[in-house]
Order: structure tokens, then C-alpha cells, then sequence
């Protein structure tokens, strides 16, 4: 497959694995995953201080005992509120306990509820200001089956129904100030209480009649068959004797806000007049102006920053609401006995209500207002949530969350990043590797940073779940890929390369370069010295034994340096270098390998002497190397029936001669100065000599050829006959053929081939220098000589 259409490949499963959770993350089928990894960051923040001065008076299980089994008196709530709001001063006091007709039964003495309404009512009217009260939209009044926000379609206020709430005697219609104890249950999409409707708009006629129906309720026994009348703007209750109760307003509109904000306001003097409600944010107004601005989910909810879990409160901040009462009615009793002493011992004992905001709410299990908190999967009382949406709202530390485009940018971002790091494939890959598990803990870190120092929520399940979804579906398809590469590699050039460089062939991603690609190589070739020769004086059988053993060991050398096999013609080896996998130091790894080559064929032949089988022309068979380095035509080459991969070119040509003529100069390895300078350029180290400078037979183009020097060859011998040799080539080329005869002369005992090759460069030379000086040299000497042989 080829590199684009893997990256394509790569591309549409990444593209894939981000909608994918993108889509789950939308659907909200990852809500309920978001919420378990919002609780572990509050678990990881830890519970934060805040300023705000809250105090709990708690409905425990001993006021339960204390005020007896439902219907409660509400008589004990008049005296504990009183209690709290007159010698406490407390700056606010918050009841999340709604005090609905449905609370009232037989079971309580009629007289006694009514007076204890009635006593409420009084007390309600007195601290109108400083007093919140919940009601809530239960949905089990008038067939409401939700929150009427306008998502929902209630966009009209005179369409928005009241919530069930005190009524008369409790509050009026000038009286009482009203808190929602509600949850955003459509968007909180788990167990813990975090999204509250911020603010609900009811107007019309609705909390009215709420009004009338109490008071027909409180006057039941007086009132013969009572209707409710409309009539001037007013609505009153009146009975069929003609008896009526004072008219109130019949239209009305209510602002009704979340529990914890009302008492927010009710603590700083301000009611929710001072509140504007614009699409995306609440903007409470003091003195002109803005005191707190709170940003909206979806224009009407508030998400609740948890400060600090209920039962987590420090020493002093909890208190039993029979405890309070207890105290409440023992400063009445000694005021009333005129004990100035008790008096103010007693009013020392509600000193610790001073300026405080205060929560009454239901404790006790039986009560089942209790819910899991981000610090407890344990149900602690609700109680604790309308506590930090006050905490939430006079830090100011309100939670914001990436979402909608935002979101899905980073599900996709993340997923890319992370998968690209990981598939990258160059140098440094197990870095490049890490890095994409470091940018995904990374971006994890992120993800916790964001929430503890800015209380803003990143996605973390859909970004995460894309970014391991993306790598575990493109490192499979790599692998598979690669496995699929892999065969077909070898399948191609298993025959004629390494195994090591058909594995860095598959680990590159690149596909071999096949079919007519011209590119820069280093060509080998190889032969045995006398070969026809051996070939006479063996047997067949023997032979092909002989050759076997013999390009065995010629092949495994070259292919440890890269070399691909081309072809064997018999005795003799072709090789490329450089190709089918490119690799720029092609020149020098043909050096070294025809010098690990010629030591190679050294160790044979001691080998072969060893075995005491062999004739003696095998334990002098010799190989002779001719290498150079150039531009070559690489590809499938032949028939369409047959073909094979091979090289052709010119250069190719002169690799060919290079070995040919090396037989002419009595030496073993011959290379050119392309090869030479290719070699030296990638910080090769080779042992070598320049031999002539020749122009082969069909080309016109002069070429320096140098005989590289093996480690087989005497070394003392190499350094002597370089200096006298090159000296001497230095004459020849100049021209001064006695000088250069007289240096050939003096190079030629040492000359490390000179035992056993036929002839050597020196007899060449000199042999040639004393031609010149009998019958002349070319006219004009350009120092090239021209070989008129193959």
C-alpha cells in the first residue's frame, strides 16, 4: 500500500474514532462517565475554604424525637426562625423544608396547626426580608411533570405555573420571600446534585389563587360554601352568606431563584428586583452596580461549585434544631421570669448565630432528602447543595465548561495529536511514541489543572476515549500493514537483500522504489581469478560445492552492509548499493564490503586448506573487485513474461571494467574517484592508492581509478609502496618518464600483491614509462591513458 493512501487510511480512522465519541458525547450517553470523572476531580482538589459565614441548623434525629412523627407543629419552626433572626441576628436564615398544605393531616390537632401557621405567618411577616422558604416544583400538582423552564417550551411567564409553597397564613401576599429547592434533573444526568434552575418567571393569576386556596384551608370552619371572586382586579373569597375576605391582587408576577441565591440576596439586603436576567448570565445589581455576575447553562441553570461536602463542616457549624429550640424557649421562659442572669447567659449561648448565614434543613435518613455528594458516594442531606450554591456565588468561583464546538474542537484535536505522535515513524520514534502518551497524560493534567485553579471543566471521557480508540484502530491497521509490507518485501527481495535491510525497508513505511527509477548508486562487481581454470580440474559436483560455500559467504558479507544481490553470473557477482531502500552512505558500505570480502575469501581459503581436498589453485583462488559510484537506471527490467530487478547505465558499465581492468594492473580492488569521494564525504576510513587515470574502452570520458587495500595485505608494505608509487604517478602524469621510471622502480619491491598476482601496478607503470621513452609519448600528454581492452 502506498504512503498516501495510508496516511488516507489513517486519516479517516482517526476522523472516525473523534465522531464517534464526539456523537456519544452529544447523544449524552457519556453523561453519566463525565460525572464519575467530575467527582474524581473534586476528590483530587480536595474541599476548598470559603469565607462565607454558614452555620446548619439540622431536623436530626433528635428534633424528629423532639417534635414528634409528622405533621410537624410548625409552631417549633416559628420559635427556632424567631430565635435565630432576634437574639442570634443571624444575617440570613434559609429553611429547605417546604411548608406546603399537603403537610398538614389529622393526625395533628387542628387548633394547634392553625395556631402554629398562624405563629409562623407572624414571624414570617416580621423577618419578610431575612427569611427564605422553599418551594419546589414537585409534579404533583396540577398534573406537572417538569421544570418549567423555557427549554421546555415555557417561554411565556403567564404560562409558567406556580410551585408548591407556603401559603396563607404562612406568607402573603406582601409577605415571605420564596427560594426554588429544586434540581436540574434533565441536565444533571447523574446522582449528584450539581445543575440547578438559577431562576423561574411566573405571572398571572397563579400565585394568587394559591393564596385564596390557604386561606379557604385556615377558614374552613368558618366559611359556608366559599367561592373565589374576580372582580376590579382583585380577587377575594367570599361564602354563599355573603361573608368575604379581604381582595388581593389577582395578577401578580414572581421572580422565583434558586434557594441558595434568594438567601444570597437576603444576606446583603437585596431582593430580586436587583437581579437581570439576560440570556447567559444573572447580573445582580447593588447600588447601580454590577455586585455579582453568574453565568447560565443554557440561559436558565447554574451549576453548583462544591466548596466542601456537609458532613465535612468543621466543629461549630452544626447545630441540632432541638438544641436551638430547647434554647429558644429556656431565654423566653427567664425573660419571662424577669432572670437578667439567665437572660444573658442565654443571649451569650446565641452570639454564635451573629452575622451568620444559616440552613435549616431536613438530616435525618427518614426525612429521604438526601443525595450523594462529589465527596461521598455516601447520601448526605440536600441540604448542603443550596449551602455551596451560596458558597459558589459569593466566591465567585462559578464552574464553565467547554461544550458544543468547543468540545467536539478538542474531542478532535487531542485525538490527532496523540495518534499522529504515536504512529510517527523517523528518527527518534520511541520518543515521538512516548510523546503521545505524555500529551495525553498531559492533557489529563490539564484537565484536573483547569478544574482546581479555574473551576473550568474540560471534556475528558470523549477526548480520551478518541484519542485511544484512533491509536488502538491505526496501530492495528499499521500492523497490519506492515505485516502485509513485510511478505510482500520479501516475497520481492528476500532473495537479494538482507534480512535486516528488508526489516528497515518495512519499518521505513516506504515502499521500494521499482521500475525504472533513476537514482545515484554504488555498483559492485566481483570475479574469481582463474576460474576456468579451477572449473578443469574439478568435478562437478565439487564445483558447485566449491562456488556454493564460496558466493554463500560473498553474499552474507555484502548484504551486512546493505547491499542488495543483482545477479550471479556464474563466478561472478553484481551488486548495487543504495537501492532498493536508499541509504546515502552507499559508496562507503560497498568499500567495506568488498574489504570484508577479499578477507572473507582469505579466510576460505585457509578454511579449504584445512579440509586437505582441494587442488591447489583453489587454495589459491583469488576474487577481484571493481566498484563505482553514479547515476543508474533501478527497476524491473525484461519481458513481460520474465523479468528481473536489476541496474543499467553507465555507470553501471564502468563498475563492470573497473573489475576487468583490475586484472590489467595486477591488483584486487579497483575503484573510482566517484566512489572514492562519495566514501571520504560520509567519514569513511579507507586504506587506498591512487593507480592512474585511464579512459575505458567505449567511453570517452577519463576516470581516476585507486586499488583499495584490504586487511590481508602486508601493512608495512602498503605505506612504503604508497609513498614511492604515488610519487612516481606524480612524474608520469607530469610527464618525466626517467623520474617516473626510476620511482616505479624503486616502489615495485614493495608492492603487497607482488607475490602471488601476475603482475603489478608498479611493472605497468614502468613498463609503460619505458614505451614513452623509446617511441615517444601520445602528443599532446594529457596524463589519460587509453585502454584498448575490456
Amino acid at each position: 500500500m502506498s504512503r498516501t493512501r495510508q496516511l488516507i487510511a489513517y486519516a479517516v480512522l482517526i476522523a472516525m474514532s473523534a465522531g464517534l465519541w464526539v456523537a456519544l458525547s452529544l447523544s449524552g450517553l457519556l453523561d453519566g462517565v463525565e460525572q464519575e470523572a467530575l467527582r474524581w476531580r473534586y476528590l483530587v482538589r480536595g474541599e476548598k475554604v470559603s469565607g462565607a459565614p454558614i452555620v446548619f441548623v439540622n431536623v436530626d434525629p433528635k428534633t424528629v424525637a423532639k417534635m414528634g412523627d409528622k405533621p410537624w407543629d410548625r409552631l417549633n419552626f416559628a420559635q427556632t426562625v424567631e430565635a435565630l433572626l432576634g437574639p442570634g441576628k443571624a444575617r440570613a436564615v434559609g429553611v429547605d423544608i417546604i411548608f406546603s398544605p399537603m403537610g398538614t393531616g389529622s393526625l395533628l390537632d387542628v387548633k394547634r396547626a392553625r395556631k402554629g401557621d398562624l405563629r409562623f405567618g407572624q414571624v414570617v411577616a416580621r423577618y419578610s426580608d431575612k427569611l427564605v422558604l422553599a418551594a419546589a416544583y414537585t409534579g404533583t400538582s396540577g398534573g406537572l411533570s417538569e421544570l418549567p423552564l423555557r427549554r421546555n417550551g415555557f417561554t411565556d411567564p403567564p404560562d409558567v405555573p406556580f410551585p408548591e409553597a407556603p401559603t396563607f397564613p404562612i406568607i402573603t401576599f406582601d409577605t415571605g420571600r420564596l427560594g426554588l429547592a429544586n434540581v436540574d434533573e434533565e441536565l444533571n444526568r447523574g446522582d449528584v446534585p450539581h445543575m440547578l434552575p438559577a431562576i423561574i418567571e411566573a405571572e398571572g393569576e397563579g400565585f394568587s389563587r394559591h393564596l385564596i386556596n390557604g386561606q379557604r384551608r385556615y377558614f374552613y370552619h368558618i366559611l359556608n360554601d366559599p367561592e373565589i371572586v374576580l372582580e376590579g382586579g382583585n380577587m377575594q373569597l367570599k361564602d354563599a352568606d355573603g361573608f368575604a375576605l379581604d381582595p388581593i391582587p389577582a395578577h401578580s408576577s414572581h421572580r422565583l431563584l434558586s434557594l441558595g441565591l434568594e438567601v444570597f440576596l437576603a444576606a446583603h439586603d437585596l431582593d430580586s428586583e436587583a437581579v437581570e436576567w439576560s440570556g447567559s448570565a444573572l447580573r445582580i445589581r447593588r447600588e447601580g452596580s454590577i455586585f455579582r455576575e453568574i453565568p447560565l447553562i443554557q440561559g436558565q441553570t447554574i451549576e453548583v461549585n462544591w466548596f466542601r461536602d456537609w458532613a465535612d463542616q468543621g466543629a461549630g457549624l452544626h447545630y441540632s434544631m432541638a438544641d436551638v429550640l430547647e434554647a429558644a424557649n429556656t431565654l423566653g421562659a427567664a425573660a419571662a421570669a424577669g432572670d437578667a442572669a439567665a437572660v444573658s447567659e442565654w443571649e451569650a449561648w446565641f452570639e454564635r448565630f451573629h452575622d451568620k448565614v444559616i440552613f435549616i434543613g431536613g438530616v435525618d435518613a427518614t426525612l429521604k432528602d438526601l443525595a450523594p455528594t462529589p465527596f461521598s458516594r455516601a447520601p448526605m442531606p440536600k441540604v448542603g447543595l443550596h449551602a455551596n450554591v451560596y458558597r459558589t456565588v459569593q466566591e465567585q468561583a462559578y464552574v464553565s465548561r467547554v461544550q458544543g464546538i468547543g468540545s467536539s474542537l478538542i474531542v478532535f484535536l487531542l485525538t490527532i495529536m496523540v495518534s499522529v505522535l504515536i504512529l510517527w515513524s523517523g528518527r527518534g520514534r520511541v520518543w515521538t511514541r512516548a510523546g503521545g502518551v505524555v500529551a495525553l497524560l498531559a492533557y489529563t493534567g490539564l484537565v484536573f489543572y483547569a478544574f482546581n485553579y479555574g473551576s473550568c471543566i474540560l471534556p475528558l471521557i470523549a477526548p480520551v476515549g478518541g484519542a485511544a480508540t484512533a491509536t488502538l484502530l491505526v496501530v492495528v491497521f499499521k500492523l497490519s500493514v506492515e505485516e502485509w509490507q513485510r511478505r510482500r518485501i520479501k516475497t520481492l527481495f528476500g532473495a537479494y537483500v538482507s534480512p535486516s535491510l528488508v526489516e528497515e525497508m518495512v519499518e521505513s513505511e516506504r515502499d521500494p522504489e521499482l521500475g525504472g527509477t533513476e537514482v545515484q548508486v554504488t555498483a559492485l562487481f566481483s570475479d574469481v581469478e582463474g576460474f576456468s581454470a579451477i572449473s578443469e580440474e574439478l568435478s562437478p559436483s565439487d564445483l558447485v560445492a566449491l562456488m556454493n560455500e564460496y558466493l554463500g559467504a560473498m553474499t552474507q558479507t555484502f548484504q551486512e552492509q546493505q547491499g542488495t544481490l543483482d545477479k550471479y553470473i556464474g563466478d561472478a557477482i553484481v551488486t548495487m548499493f543504495g537501492m532498493p531502500y536508499p541509504v546515502e552512505d552507499h559508496a562507503i558500505k560497498a568499500c567495506y564490503s568488498a574489504v570484508r570480502m577479499q578477507e572473507r575469501h582469505a579466510e576460505l581459503r585457509l578454511h579449504w586448506a584445512q579440509e586437505g581436498k582441494w587442488p591447489e589453485k583453489v587454495l589459491k583462488m583469488r576474487t577481484r573487485i571493481g566498484i563505482n559510484t553514479g547515476e543508474a537506471v533501478i527497476g524491473n527490467m525484461g519481458s513481460k513474461m520474465r523479468f528481473t530487478y536489476t541496474m543499467m547505465g553507465d555507470s553501471v558499465n564502468l563498475a563492470a571494467r573497473c573489475e576487468s581492468g583490475a586484472k590489467s594492473y595486477g591488483v584486487y580492488t579497483m575503484i573510482t574517484e566517484d566512489t572514492l569521494k562519495a566514501a571520504l564525504a560520509h567519514g569513511g576510513s579507507l586504506d587506498y592508492r591512487k593507480l592512474d587515470r585511464i579512459i575505458v574502452k567505449g567511453r570517452s570520458q577519463p576516470v581516476d581509478i585507486f586499488e583499495l587495500w584490504d586487511g590481508t595485505l602486508d601493512e608495512a608494505k602498503r605505506k612504503s609502496c604508497k609513498k614511492a608509487y604515488e610519487e612516481a604517478l606524480d612524474a608520469y602524469f607530469a610527464g618525466r618518464w626517467e623520474s617516473a621510471l626510476s620511482g616505479f622502480e624503486a616502489s615495485l619491491p614493495h608492492e603487497p600483491c607482488r607475490e602471488f598476482a601476475p603482475t603489478t601496478p608498479s611493472e605497468v607503470l614502468a613498463a609503460r614509462c619505458r614505451e614513452f621513452i623509446e617511441h615517444g609519448a601520445p602528443d599532446p600528454w594529457d596524463g589519460v591513458y587509453r585502454m584498448t581492452s575490456k
